[in-house]
């Protein structure tokens, strides 16, 4: 790990941080990229974010804007206590001053189009010549194969790893799930392999795909697709092999019933005052309910619409039963339990209230960072640079 860190940001708290002292170039923009380094922020590491001159990450024009700070919702969401560099690294100088930064680095992350990095002189084993050191880290759409050089984006990655053909109501299209996981995945994945080969403590070069990763998730989903020889189904917020195992609607709301075994249904049984439905022969094992699982819904729906979702889950709490409401994304940041567990980052911008999670694993004896901003197109540039480059090196990269 780099042992002559540069100047650190001030405040930052990465004292007694997971990885206080290692040091994180962040050649990526967009989402799977950033959201890799972002973590790896949120653990201590100091992450310097390479950005293209007067534009900086796409993220920085894509709204909403944050009231009238200048900088977007999205790029905030991913970017924060970061240090932000402006350089053209399709330029000779550019990429020779990111080749100096590289000698001071621990870690190289980059998520453009393979072969972008190589025209620039600045792959894996171009920066192996100034440091042996580094562990370099592609964020890639897909391995060496047929769709290797096609651009990739969450949804693309989403319609061919399957995800997407299971995402949906049963009657209804294919739908894309929510949240981007096929970029999520792939930053995940990153920090794992990131991580792992900083433990061995030896260069490496990682290419983490998103495609591949993603298909890696179906993982139960698969294993029902092979045993069957059937695409998996689409069904809703219905589980296949479980009932009940589903939303159904309260007075107020939606409500996620998670029945997994039938000493729970029993238990379920007696908690809504119907404990007949536990000894009648369509409902009293799992595989019944399955099979009768439409009847099932016709005498559950009915009971659910008596209550709002604060009485269910009140309940479903003291009975010790599995199922919550289902929270849109303003209710989830009110969530008692989520603002007591400390895992937010209680951030303001211009007057408005950013509580964005940090990485949520907890170390014994360790902290994590918070409370920190995104940084401003280039703030860094010239503090970060001037560690590295001669005064002429300098006025070059800075156009003066």
């Amino acid at each position: 790990m780099t042992s002559d860190p540069l100047s650190t940001p001030a405040g930052t708290p990465t004292e007694n941080a997971p990885l206080e002292g290692v040091r994180v170039l962040d050649c990526t923009q967009m989402l799977s990229g950033p959201f890799a380094t972002q973590l790896l922020a949120d653990m201590g590491a100091d992450v310097v974010k390479i950005e293209r001159p007067d534009r900086g990450d796409i993220t920085r024009s894509v709204g909403p804007e944050i009231g009238d700070s200048g900088l977007t919702a999205y790029f905030t969401s991913l970017n924060r206590g970061k240090r932000s560099v402006e350089l053209n690294l399709a330029s000779e100088e550019g990429a020779a001053a990111l080749e100096r930064l590289a000698e001071t680095a621990d870690v190289l992350v980059e998520n453009y189009r393979p072969g972008t990095m190589a025209k620039w002189g600045l792959d894996y084993d171009d920066l192996r010549e100034v440091t042996d050191e580094l562990v370099y880290c592609s964020i890639s759409g897909f391995l060496e194969g047929p769709y290797r050089d096609m651009p990739a984006f969450d949804m693309v990655v989403q319609a061919l790893g399957g995800s997407m053909s299971i995402t949906g109501q049963a009657d209804g299209p294919p739908a894309r799930p929510g949240i981007p996981i096929g970029d999520i995945c792939a930053g995940m994945y990153a920090v794992i392999g990131i991580t792992t080969a900083l433990y061995n403590d030896e260069s490496q070069y990682i290419d983490v795909p998103m495609f591949e990763g993603l298909v890696s998730w179906l993982t139960e989903r698969a294993g029902r697709t092979f045993v069957t020889e059937e695409p998996y189904p689409r069904r809703g917020t219905v589980h296949p092999s479980l009932a009940p195992y589903r939303t159904v609607e309260t007075a107020d709301g939606w409500f996620a019933v998670a029945i997994g075994s039938d000493d729970t249904w029993t238990a379920f049984c007696e908690a809504i005052d119907r404990p007949e439905l536990a000894t009648d022969d369509r409902y009293a094992a799992n595989n019944d309910r399955v099979e009768h699982r439409e009847s099932l819904t016709a005498a559950l729906e009915p009971i659910f619409e008596q209550r709002t979702n604060d009485e269910w889950f009140e309940l479903f709490r003291e009975r010790g039963l599995p199922g919550a409401p289902v929270q849109d994304t303003v209710e989830v940041f009110e969530d008692e339990h989520l603002r007591a567990s400390g895992t937010l980052d209680e951030l303001t911008i211009d007057g408005v209230d950013l509580p964005f999670p940090t990485c949520p694993i907890e170390f014994t004896g360790k902290t994590t960072r918070s409370g920190h901003e995104p940084p401003r197109l280039g703030e860094h540039t010239e503090p970060v640079l001037s560690a590295v480059l001669s005064d002429e090196a300098l006025a070059s990269v800075l156009g003066r």
